[in-house]
């Protein structure tokens, strides 16, 4: 049995290589999709915008399926 102690997996989740999973299982137009909404990530602090650049934001559904799509291929590869 293995136990991985996952600190901040959302912020931790490489977009590209997300994208590139996620390539290998969806066709050219939802993947447009994903890479939208995993590229675009915007919040307000104290008035200010900041952009995410990378790793996945936390708050939308999508976010925790992404992070398992990706922690799944990270275990079957090690």
């Amino acid at each position: 049995m293995v136990s991985f102690d996952v600190v901040s997996i959302f912020t931790k989740v490489p977009v590209e290589e997300s994208l590139t999973l996620l390539s290998q299982h969806f066709i050219k137009d939802i993947l447009a999709l994903y890479k939208h909404v995993l590229t675009s990530t915007y919040c307000c602090v104290d008035g200010q915008f900041y952009e995410q650049t990378d790793g996945v934001a936390m708050g939308s559904p999508l976010f925790p399926v992404i992070a398992n799509f990706y922690m799944e291929d990270f275990e079957m590869n090690l």
